[in-house]
């Protein structure tokens, strides 16, 4: 994860070119618009009230394409219905995307018009952590609270807040973190409340510092120069 953005702008056809192409081509044939994926749950044990559309559920998981919540406990409002809520109590992890995970012991499942909207971990301290291709930049973050927000691909890090890259890292009451656009922000609690950032040093190695400390020395003859002819 880099403390900066580095999402490249994306590159568009001339337009000519593209009026071109749509001329020679035939007209598209309308797609039907994907079927939105509901959400599944499944447990060891559950107990539910259909009439009151609620339910108590044991060792449950709950997934949504790329999204997956566990936990030991869960209790629920809704089933059935276009919204719910869920409550979950104990060992809760949450596999946020296929890099970005979050812990904690206990956490709040919203969903909205069938889909997981938000998910809301709560702990003392609750944690993120995104994996990267080189596991020196790993990224990993603790607050009291974090709310993934699922649509919009960001964790929100609030009250003690702390995040850090591997070399990097930020302190402030609250941390939003963009995953796709790769994006922190980090906000104040008002007067008085400071945002903390260290950036560390590039490391050198001793081997590469001590070559570019050493003096460049010019070859020079075993002996002196050959004195005239006698």
């Amino acid at each position: 994860m880099s403390m900066r953005s580095s999402r490249p702008h994306a590159r568009f056809a001339p337009l000519a070119v593209a009026l071109a192409g749509l001329a020679a081509a035939p007209a598209p044939a309308k797609v039907p618009a994907p079927v939105p994926q509901t959400y599944t749950f499944d447990a060891a044990s559950s107990r539910i009230d259909y009439k009151a559309q609620t339910g108590v559920f044991k060792n449950i998981k709950i997934s949504q394409g790329k999204v997956t919540v566990y936990a030991q406990q869960a209790t629920a409002v809704g089933i059935g219905e276009p919204d719910g809520l869920w409550t979950l109590i104990g060992a809760v992890r949450v596999h946020a995307s296929p890099h970005s995970s979050l812990s904690a012991a206990k956490a709040v499942v919203q969903v909205r018009n069938q889909r997981i909207g938000e998910v809301t971990v709560i702990g003392k301290p609750a944690l993120f952590r995104e994996r990267a291709k080189n596991p020196h930049d790993d990224a990993e973050g603790h607050a009291d609270r974090i709310v993934y927000d699922v649509m919009a691909g960001t964790v929100e890090l609030i009250h003690h807040a702390w995040l850090s890259n591997g070399r990097n890292q930020i302190r402030s009451p609250q941390i939003r973190y963009n995953i796709r656009a790769d994006r922190i922000e980090a906000a104040s609690a008002g007067p008085g409340k400071r945002v903390h950032i260290s950036i560390a040093p590039r490391i050198v190695s001793v081997h590469k510092a001590r070559a570019a400390a050493k003096p460049s020395v010019r070859a020079r003859p075993a002996h002196g120069p050959a004195g005239p002819p006698r």
